[in-house]
């Protein structure tokens, strides 16, 4: 695989993670992920460890994991092609950890200081919900009582609205820091509409042109496709390379944009429903999938899980790109259903055993 070499802000051209971190077993393994695809691993020797690569899109998002035995442990981080150490402990994972050396992280660390009590009582009572549906005691008034979005609200409601108001005050104070701005990006399906329409206002000129900016642009700008509206055009790379409009796939059939990726369960449940969907109805049926990740090797793979032939494309941008926006992804598999003449039938968020049946029906 060739490695493009990319001058991040600070100059240098790749991030080198090394450290120290107590408390995990002998030879557990260190590695460092974006988007679900691994970057670097290593074993951890005597506490030791190191992890390099090149980032793209800098600053960016990434995960550290740490294998230990047959339990994980991972932390977020915030950082670009710079040198950053780490000294933790297995405790400190995930809310805790914190670095030196880097130029974006520390306001990361500050955020999770934040919310990670909030979240903490969310998984809680995501484990309460579980214990309850495992031993058959889920009904619609327990429903109620975890999820009601009215008043009163339901106990995941409460905690939600509660980092909703964290989420808020943190973003609009530091908007034009990059992790402020990375923020608003990733929360911008969930936020109010307003809120991230005026935030977006006060960014400086700079940032707007930053990858997060112009996602935030493509969303904002781009209205809520609804139905019987007309799909909304963009270019992709198809798997030789080649730039395609989307506009093109209408040629007297339905067609279903499939927004997808390898790294997802569900979506790759949905292949072989796709699969047969295309084989049933050659004639009448478009699928045409879109992957939301940024590395070739995931474009590649999924493609290989389809039959010979399928149209895949990617914008080689992943979630921050324009195209992610502008449809309003927030997870996969979501997919569109649109008429010959380009109109939305219907949407489909998530996987659903009956998906092939659904679309059947909309044929």
């Amino acid at each position: 695989m060739s490695i493009i070499l990319l001058i991040s802000i600070n100059g240098q051209k790749h991030f080198i993670i090394s450290g120290n971190l107590s408390g995990f077993e002998t030879n557990a393994l260190a590695k460092i992920t974006k988007n679900n695809i691994t970057l670097d691993s290593c074993i951890i020797k005597d506490g030791q460890f190191l992890l390099k690569g090149t980032l793209e899109n800098v600053p960016t998002s990434v995960v550290l994991f740490i294998k230990n035995g047959d339990n994980y442990k991972y932390s977020e981080l915030f950082i670009g092609n710079e040198s950053i150490t780490i000294n933790a402990d297995i405790d400190d994972f995930k809310w805790n950890v914190r670095t030196k050396g880097s130029k974006y992280d520390d306001l990361r660390f500050d955020y999770f200081q934040l919310i990670k009590n909030l979240s903490k009582e969310r998984e809680n009572i995501e484990n309460e919900i579980f214990t309850l549906r495992d031993h058959g005691k889920w009904n619609d008034s327990l429903q109620s009582a975890y999820w009601n979005r009215k008043e009163p609200f339901g106990k995941i409601i409460l905690v939600d609205r509660d980092i909703e108001e964290i989420n808020k005050k943190f973003i609009a104070d530091n908007i034009n820091n990059y992790y402020g701005l990375y923020l608003l990006d990733a929360n911008k399906v969930v936020l109010p509409k307003k809120f991230v329409s005026q935030t977006y206002n006060k960014i400086k000129p700079e940032l707007k042109k930053s990858v997060s900016g112009k996602s935030l642009y493509s969303f904002i700008y781009n209205p809520d496709l609804n139905i019987g509206e007309r799909f909304l055009d963009f270019v992709a790379y198809n798997k030789s390379g080649k730039k395609v409009r989307f506009s093109k796939y209408f040629n007297s059939k339905f067609v279903l944009l499939d927004f997808s990726t390898p790294y997802c369960g569900f979506c790759l449940e949905s292949v072989p429903i796709l699969n047969k969907l295309k084989k049933d109805n050659p004639k009448k049926l478009e699928i045409v999938t879109f992957y939301v990740d940024e590395n070739p090797k995931g474009f590649e793979k999924l493609d290989k899980k389809h039959t010979p032939g399928w149209e895949t494309i990617w914008d080689k941008k992943g979630r921050l790109g324009e195209t992610y926006s502008k449809y309003k992804i927030d997870g996969t598999p979501i997919l569109y259903l649109f008429s010959p003449d380009g109109k939305l039938i219907e949407k489909f968020d998530g996987f659903d055993e009956d998906l092939g049946a659904l679309i059947e029906k909309k044929l």
